[in-house]
């Protein structure tokens, strides 16, 4: 158990965590295990990327754990010193605000052939997105000498600029 230290949670790791539980839950009221499984792996990678984390995030996800793989849990439940039963403890609980990443990730297309991403606020205009298109350097360099006839802006999605 090198890898659990301390208690509380990891500000690094605390939206994937809310992210994991919001999916695990829903999963399993909808009888979609396999993407509550696919959900809690990718946590685990980041947990690995991260390298450590606490008891108290460890219980966490011994809890997600818990419908599918019972008495491995509950096993891990009484060696952090958890309290009776874990299938009889509460279901852990989301912030639906610490679900909502603050920047994404978006594609920039030039002529509908994609040239590249940016990374921006989550929340920003058309404006803010296509100058930050526009200050890529793959992609200022595939504009370079060519005169823009549209810009378009899906949010949240792509960027796609075309030129002439």
């Amino acid at each position: 158990m090198d890898i659990v230290k301390g208690t509380g949670v990891t500000p690094e790791l605390e939206s994937a965590f809310h992210k994991t539980i919001k999916k695990v839950s829903s999963d399993i009221e909808e009888m979609k295990f396999n993407t509550g499984i696919a959900a809690m792996m990718a946590l685990i990678n980041e947990i690995y990327d991260h390298g450590t984390l606490t008891t108290d995030e460890l219980k966490t996800f011994a809890a997600l754990l818990c419908p599918y793989a019972p008495h491995l849990c509950e096993e891990i439940w009484e060696q952090l010193g958890g309290k009776g039963l874990l299938a009889l403890a509460g279901w852990p609980e989301y912030d639906e605000a610490k679900t909502v990443d603050a920047t994404i990730e978006i594609a920039v297309q030039i002529c509908g052939k994609l040239k590249g991403t940016i990374s921006i606020a989550a929340d920003a205009d058309q404006a803010t997105a296509i100058a930050a298109a526009k200050a890529d350097e793959k992609i200022a360099a595939a504009l370079d000498g060519k005169t823009i006839v549209k810009e378009i802006y899906v949010p949240g999605k792509i960027v796609n600029i075309v030129a002439k």
